[in-house]
Order: C-alpha cells, then sequence, then structure tokens
C-alpha cells in the first residue's frame, strides 16, 4: 500500500534471496501479482532477511504496506509500517472482522491507480513472526485496512479487483 506522502529514505538496495540481486518492486501487469501465494514452512535466516530486504524496498518506495508477491516471491508473508511502527506477518490468516468503511487506496505495484476500497474497520488476525512464533492481533483504522490490503496480495487480488465498471449496480 502506498503512503499518502512519499519519504526519502537512503538504504543499500536489498539483495533477492535466491537470484542474488536486488529486490525489485513488480508492477501491474506483471503474473506473479495474480498467484495466489503458498504457506512459509522454513522459519530461517533467509526469511529473516528477505523480511528485512521487504521493509527497505517499501521505505525506499513510500509505502506503508509491502507483501511477497510485489517483489517476485510466492510466499504467505507481507510487511507494513504506519508511524514508525513496523509489523511483519507470516501465513496471516483473518479471524474476526467486525464494521466497514471505504476508502480510496493506492498500491505500489500499480502507479497512479487509486480506488475506493470498502474493508472491514476492526480485524482479528493471526500468523507468525519471522521466528515461527505465533502471534494474534486486533487491529482497527488503517492497520486494519492495510493488513487486508496486503492479505490481499497474498492471494492474488488487487485494488482494481474492486473497482465498478460502467453498467455495474452499485
Amino acid at each position: 500500500m502506498r503512503d499518502a506522502e512519499s519519504r526519502s529514505v537512503s538504504c543499500i538496495p536489498p539483495m533477492h534471496p535466491v537470484s542474488g540481486r536486488p529486490l525489485s518492486l513488480r508492477l501491474y501487469p506483471d503474473p506473479v501479482l495474480r498467484s495466489a501465494c503458498y504457506p512459509v514452512e522454513h522459519f530461517d535466516e533467509w526469511l529473516a532477511d528477505v523480511v528485512e530486504e521487504m521493509l527497505g524496498l517499501m521505505q525506499l518506495h513510500g509505502g506503508i504496506g509491502l507483501a511477497a508477491p510485489q517483489v517476485g516471491i510466492t510466499q504467505r508473508l507481507f510487511v507494513a509500517e504506519i508511524n514508525r511502527r513496523s509489523l511483519c506477518l507470516i501465513n496471516p490468516v483473518l479471524v474476526g472482522r467486525g464494521g466497514s468503511d471505504q476508502m480510496t487506496e493506492g498500491c505500489l505495484s500499480l502507479a497512479d491507480v487509486e480506488v475506493n476500497v470498502e474493508r472491514n474497520l476492526q480485524i482479528e488476525v493471526q500468523g507468525f513472526n519471522t521466528r515461527g512464533q505465533g502471534q494474534r492481533l486486533k487491529l482497527s483504522g488503517l492497520w486494519a485496512r492495510v493488513v487486508q490490503h496486503e492479505m490481499d496480495h497474498l492471494d492474488g487480488v488487487l485494488i482494481r479487483d474492486y473497482e465498478t465498471q460502467p453498467g455495474d449496480k452499485a
């Protein structure tokens, strides 16, 4: 997810863990963005490195969320950062939700696209951290929205999928 204001962040380009080349942001219509991701099975140094590299790349591009398929990795993990608080969630599952609200969202992989998206205002999500320790979080507001946006990416869903087409019933 894109931050409303871009930031200037100085960092060394992160390296892709498999190819040894820098991680790079995948842009629509890259087919990896439509991939359903596989669960993470190994909680190791590789995973911790990927998470740190993703956070750096997200910050470099002025984002507040970044899912693994957005860097070409088809595993179920994402990172987010709001107000200098960061979160990494691996194999996330929504276990509760409530309320709803509409807001315009952007996406790092869909430059210059903004879509009005209805999402739950409060969610409860469970998953794991990079050490494989379980987490269960109750989130609301922008945090809930960002987590839902990034979880969509893990299922190959993009904000464009929320656009209404001419003739659609509202």
